[in-house]
């Protein structure tokens, strides 16, 4: 059934399920790489994960976006015939480029020393990121053809679980890193192969057949990299943005360093799992209202979303803050190292939280050079400050860094979305939901940790007692929140 019959709660719910889970593993994967390899042999693992998400992420081209925005928009408006062009579109040149990725990588890699890891292994690491790559490709096809459950399965279940059990048979054997890495990647090529499947099938379904007319129907080639090229640009600044840190880190501190800061961005950033999840959903959403020109629906889902992203997101962001050094323990020795730059960045990702969906009205709003240059902006920001701050106060110079970063293009990003484009949220759910998340998850987290202190214990029975405490206060005031308003909420 179509995202949109079902409403939007039901498409972000299903996402928001899927990308915990997906962030779960994570986290237990990075605590399972912390304790057998210790911060070090972390350190090693965490970048080269930054080299192989940075390359799969720039050989997308930005064509997931291009796909989600004009398959979804063509959906929306009776044009499904031109589907199969615009996959055509969007997959030949990333094959391309992903070739010639791998070309690349086989030349040089004999001349290259990453950490003592073969040449050969560097290859096929380049052929396993092209291969993620394409996998975006199809899952972007999907999305914009309404399937609401084909990404949340394999993206956020089937890969990150099938790493998790490979990662650990190997470290569990005895395996070191170039090992565990292998494992890593392992799962690509049958993702990749699951989400063509779907994406064929969807495809035949709503167009009537995988083969694109003989003209470029109503979207031309030139108009899909017109909006895909920049988003292509800004998502490689994006997973620069995202890695560059641990990078520098690593280069200026040393691979220990990078293991415990590397450990704490995988920590902040499952929260993100919310804002992922609303992306998702809300995405073809946002598309098939902007191309209606139904300003009023877009605002009210952004309005509506934005609430309960707040709502969801920042009790998370709050435990975290409070309880950093006992978090980073799981992880293993010398990682609570790492308790004030998490404490940072829980609070910069709270921040950006509150902003909403705005990248996403951005980019289905075809602002996609904007974000180029915002995201431009924001990556020379952030790599002046780590180099001026890593080496004067280590990684909490860089968590400064990124956090100041995050504020700065979050700010950017708001002005543009309410004032240039004119879709502004209702303000009322977004003080509630603020309001709600301080005073009950705030209170009682910072009043346990003053009285009881920090230790596991705590941590968890502080945890069952503030969900209680907030489930409770929440149902009171479920109107207010805007949640009864969302799960009302349909799209044409």
């Amino acid at each position: 059934m179509a995202a949109e019959s079902r409403g939007v709660a039901w498409a972000g719910a299903v996402n928001l399920l899927g990308g915990a889970t997906g962030s779960l593993l994570t986290l237990v994967l990075a605590a399972v790489v912390g304790r057998q390899l210790g911060t070090e042999g972390a350190g090693t693992y965490f970048l080269v994960v930054a080299a192989f998400m940075i390359v799969a992420n720039v050989a997308e081209l930005g064509a997931d976006t291009g796909l989600v925005r004009f398959v979804s928009a063509a959906r929306a408006t009776g044009r499904t015939a031109d589907v199969p062009a615009l996959a055509r579109y969007a997959v030949v040149p990333v094959a391309a480029v992903g070739v010639l990725v791998v070309a690349a990588t086989a030349v040089a890699a004999p001349f290259v020393d990453v950490h003592g890891l073969p040449p050969l292994f560097l290859v096929v690491a380049a052929a396993c990121a092209v291969l993620l790559s394409m996998t975006a490709v199809m899952l972007a096809i999907t999305r914009g053809l309404g399937d609401v459950l084909t990404y949340p399965v394999l993206q956020n279940l089937a890969l990150p679980l099938l790493r998790v059990l490979g990662v650990v048979v190997a470290v569990s054997a005895g395996a070191g890193v170039t090992w565990a890495l292998g494992a890593w990647m392992a799962p690509v090529p049958l993702v990749l192969v699951l989400s063509a499947a779907v994406a064929l099938r969807l495809v035949v379904r709503h167009a009537g057949s995988w083969r694109p007319p003989h003209d470029e129907g109503t979207v031309s080639r030139r108009a899909f990299w017109g909006f895909s090229a920049a988003r292509g640009v800004s998502a490689a600044v994006e997973i620069l943005l995202e890695w560059a840190d641990v990078l520098i880190v690593g280069v200026l501190t040393s691979p220990a360093e990078a293991g415990v800061y590397a450990v704490v961005t995988r920590c902040v950033r499952a929260g993100e799992v919310v804002q992922q999840a609303a992306r998702i959903a809300v995405g073809p959403q946002i598309s098939s209202a902007l191309a209606r020109r139904a300003h009023d629906e877009a605002r009210q889902i952004y309005g509506l979303v934005t609430a309960a992203m707040i709502w969801l997101a920042w009790p998370f962001f709050l435990m975290l803050a409070i309880f950093g050094d006992t978090v980073l323990d799981v992880f293993g020795p010398g990682f609570d190292d790492g308790a004030v730059s998490l404490a940072v960045l829980a609070g910069a990702m709270a921040f950006s939280t509150a902003a909403g969906t705005v990248q996403t009205i951005l980019l289905m709003g075809g602002r996609s050079s904007w974000q180029l240059a915002d995201k431009t902006f924001a990556l020379v920001l952030n790599l002046v400050l780590n180099l001026a701050l890593v080496p004067l106060w280590g990684i909490e110079g860089a968590a400064v860094a990124w956090a100041v970063t995050i504020v700065l293009d979050t700010l950017v990003v708001v002005w543009q979305v309410q004032r240039l484009m004119g879709i502004r949220p209702a303000g009322r759910h977004l003080v509630v939901a603020a309001a709600t998340s301080l005073g009950v998850v705030g209170v009682i987290g910072v009043g346990a940790r003053l009285l009881l202190g920090s230790s596991m214990p705590v941590f968890v029975l502080t945890l069952v007692v503030a969900a209680l405490a907030y489930l409770g206060v929440s149902w009171r005031l479920r109107s207010a929140l805007g949640l009864s308003d969302l799960l009302r909420l349909r799209t044409p």
